[in-house]
């Protein structure tokens, strides 16, 4: 095989371009002019190409930008009805016939199916005889009774002959009473071999035929599913432990089902149920989302990849995560980034250690947070009382602060912030509640965690370590707090490769071989 040509350097193409002009007379002529001409078209591009290319390694960038960011948690799930119905018979005997099939609208006490009825209508058949002849006896053992009644006020009837005819006569009226509950059974059974659906939908399954005999021992057998309805479905999510903890009922859900896979579903989670489920040591829990179908392209059965809102911010600054992943290959470089975090994280552990305890002194932070919640809420001279003493009941409990890191500290300052919180919330009016929930928006926001991370700006076509305040992420880009403005190009990739992949390069462009060496290609 031929080793590829080696493109020449551009001062060798000029120097041919030059000489081909020096020889213009002679080569202008006829056919020759469009050769020449096509020739110099060609050296041309290439020298104009490899002119250009003074670095052979650039780096690639991105810009920040603005737009939407948003975190979710990802599941997967079944669609299925929100309510359904499963039609069965408590029976037993062949089926007769059937009156609908699959996907057949239904209302309510519409005929689904029968039940040959032969043998419950012999039996009703038989229970009304059995309470005739009951109801003729206790005819038989009343006008007996009236008998003895009149005998007896006569004075010749004994107390004992009383009591036995009384005892025949209630034995009667007890198996008339017996007679009447063994037919309402009966016609019962002969009732339930036909049938019925119980709520207006569909018949989405149906799992029997004619012929097919019936056998209810136990339990009832299924024979019919009915969806309530179709234009409003539940999808039954399983979410891993670790993720369970940032689910919340009425978050926002996208979804996606492999017969529509261009086409995005939104739902919404309805309930969280607290029961875990363990499968080979992985717990999760199930998550119900309830989606509208108006149009009823979803059916059930279908599996949805459903992401969970869990936040989502829009036009904000945005950071492309690979300029988070990139690092340069020059140690010199990577050390000078490190020293802006090593700077960044000093600067406010010295900060954390110079800030006041939350004593609750006089000017500690349970008096600041009386000041602020009093300015910011118009809380009366009793709900400051009341705030006070809330807070210094949970600053006692709390452990002291001198024992604590900083993470521990914060801990303890959110549980007195919540114990505060508690005790104040029932004397507050409308008013003050909807300004003390904005209030706790605006702390949950300025309580979000920043992570200081270096990212990488080209300055005099070199990289230039940034040390910037990123928020959340998805799968492409993260939040930029601070740092970067709009329009700022930060490295992505590329650059030159580290010194030891340079100096083990292969100084004939080819690959290298299994032991370090060149691998010589063709024989």
């Amino acid at each position: 095989m031929n080793a590829p040509v080696k493109p020449a350097p551009s001062s060798e193409i000029g120097s041919r371009v030059r000489a081909l002009w020096e020889k213009r007379p002679g080569l202008l002529r006829g056919r020759n002019l469009w050769l020449v001409g096509g020739g110099l078209l060609v050296l041309l591009a290439l020298w104009l190409a490899f002119k250009g290319n003074g670095n052979a390694n650039p780096y690639r960038t991105a810009a920040v930008d603005r737009g939407a960011i948003t975190r979710s948690v990802s599941a997967t799930g079944t669609l299925q009805p929100v309510v359904s119905a499963n039609v069965g018979s408590t029976v037993s005997g062949p089926v007769q016939s059937i009156e609908v099939d699959f996907n057949t609208p239904v209302r309510v006490g519409q005929v689904l199916a029968r039940i040959d009825p032969t043998s419950f209508q012999q039996r009703v058949t038989q229970m009304r005889a059995s309470l005739a002849q009951a109801q003729a006896q206790y005819a038989t053992a009343n006008a007996d009774y009236q008998r003895y009644v009149a005998l007896n006020n006569a004075g010749f009837a004994s107390a004992q002959l009383m009591q036995q005819q009384r005892a025949a006569r209630d034995t009667a009226a007890a198996a008339v009473a017996g007679a009447h509950a063994n037919l309402a059974s009966a016609e019962t059974d002969l009732a339930r071999t036909i049938l019925r659906s119980p709520i207006n939908g569909v018949v989405v399954d149906k799992q029997v035929s004619v012929g097919q005999s019936v056998a209810a021992s136990f339990q009832a057998a299924t024979l019919f599913t009915i969806a309530q309805d179709l234009s409003h479905l539940q999808a039954n999510i399983s979410v891993d432990e670790a993720d369970i903890g940032d689910v919340r009922q009425g978050q926002e859900v996208q979804f996606t089902v492999d017969a529509f896979p261009d086409r995005d579903f939104r739902g919404v989670v309805s309930q969280v149920r607290q029961q875990g489920v363990s499968e080979q040591g992985v717990v999760s829990y199930t998550v119900v989302v309830t989606a509208d179908n108006p149009d009823r392209t979803l059916l059930p059965g279908m599996t949805a990849n459903a992401d969970i809102i869990i936040e989502r911010q829009n036009n904000v600054l945005r950071l492309p995560n690979t300029a988070l992943r990139f690092r340069p290959n020059d140690p010199a470089l990577v050390a000078r980034g490190q020293d802006l975090v090593g700077n960044a994280r000093a600067g406010a552990q010295a900060a954390a250690g110079g800030r006041r305890t939350w004593s609750g002194g006089q000017g500690g932070g349970g008096q600041r947070m009386v000041q602020q919640l009093t300015q910011q809420l118009q809380l009366t001279p009793a709900q400051q009382a009341t705030l006070q003493r809330a807070i210094q009941e949970a600053i006692q409990n709390a452990p002291p602060p001198g024992a604590q890191g900083a993470s521990d500290r914060r801990a303890a300052m959110r549980q007195v912030r919540q114990a505060a919180m508690a005790a104040l919330q029932p004397t507050l009016t409308a008013q003050q509640r909807q300004a003390l929930q904005q209030v706790e928006q605006g702390f949950a926001q300025r309580r979000e965690v920043r992570n200081n991370v270096v990212v990488w700006v080209l300055r005099d076509n070199q990289p230039a370590p940034v040390l910037v305040a990123t928020g959340i992420a998805d799968n492409a880009n993260t939040l930029l707090y601070s740092g970067l403005n709009e329009g700022d190009q930060v490295i992505v990739g590329g650059g030159p490769p580290a010194p030891s992949q340079q100096r083990s390069a292969n100084p004939f462009g080819g690959p290298r071989g299994p032991s370090g060496g060149v691998r010589v290609r063709g024989g």
